[in-house]
């Protein structure tokens, strides 16, 4: 008897469950780093350079991406807050000369690289049905997005995304550019007396291929021991910690102290850039 295919609300209970509670912090750092992950394909950092939002709002870019991610995964792309935020990225991205391979390889940064770093770093991997989930979610959010020839399964979309990386993973000087306005975002999270190493610290998070595409040097081994211990007792400590939910629609953050409104996230006015 075939087995029946598992309804996408119930793919969205199970990532949501996992995201936004019991693998919270894990999965917004894997998030960040799928974030940084782009700036290292020169065509996609020469975009995000040109269009300033990265460079000269950087707070409130940073900001409103964290933001729109969230609402769309606690939400759902079927709930009216979630198809206004798949309506505003349609409405952002329809502006720039995005090709269909750079779309799905951004829409592959939050499927592969989250799973990546909570199964190396958090608390416990990932059960198979809670990495289907994050499949299915973003493969759905995809295709509400309108990004073509998606890959029908986990093993050829990631087959086809590290062939990607193999091939396009590159250093440009825009990358320097978005590392060097974005870098005092990650200090801000440290405790006061450790954010002058922040930056260090930032960087032993990221893989040797990455970091040389972003042209990031190397921290010394002390950096690197340190960050290793401190995300191992981490992972440890959290495993006896009651679960606790990681994000309430419409909570203040860095540029919306108040708490915001679906209608304020996202740049405005639109700036067109060409290609080059």
């Amino acid at each position: 008897m075939s087995q029946q295919p598992v309804p996408l609300a119930e793919h969205h209970a199970v990532y949501r469950r996992v995201a936004l509670r019991e693998l919270g912090p894990d999965m917004r750092i894997g998030l960040n780093l799928a974030f940084y992950r782009t700036f290292a394909i020169p065509r996609i950092a020469r975009l995000l350079a040109d269009t300033g939002e990265m460079t000269e709002r950087t707070g409130k870019r940073a900001d409103d991406t964290g933001l729109m991610l969230y609402e769309l995964i606690h939400h759902g792309p079927a709930h009216p807050r979630g198809r206004h935020v798949i309506a505003a990225l349609n409405r952002i991205h329809r502006v720039y000369d995005i090709t269909p391979d750079e779309y799905r390889y951004v829409l592959g940064t939050l499927i592969f690289i989250p799973v990546r770093w909570v199964n190396r770093h958090g608390p416990r991997r990932l059960r198979p049905e809670e990495r289907d989930a994050a499949f299915h979610f973003w493969s759905e959010v995809g295709r509400l997005m309108n990004i073509r020839d998606l890959p029908p399964t986990w093993a050829e979309f990631e087959a086809w995304f590290d062939g990607f990386e193999r091939a396009e993973l590159g250093h440009d000087p825009a990358a320097t550019a978005l590392i060097g306005a974005t870098r005092h975002l990650l200090a801000a999270k440290f405790p006061r007396p450790l954010r002058r190493f922040a930056g260090a610290f930032g960087d032993a998070l990221l893989d040797e291929d990455l970091r040389r595409a972003l042209g990031v040097p190397r921290p010394g081994p002390a950096v690197r021991v340190t960050v290793a211990v401190m995300l191992r007792l981490s992972a440890v400590t959290r495993r006896f910690r009651k679960p606790r939910d990681f994000f309430v629609p419409g909570q203040p953050s860095r540029h919306y102290p108040e708490g915001y409104a679906l209608e304020q996230l996202g740049p405005d006015p639109l700036r067109p850039v060409p290609r080059r």
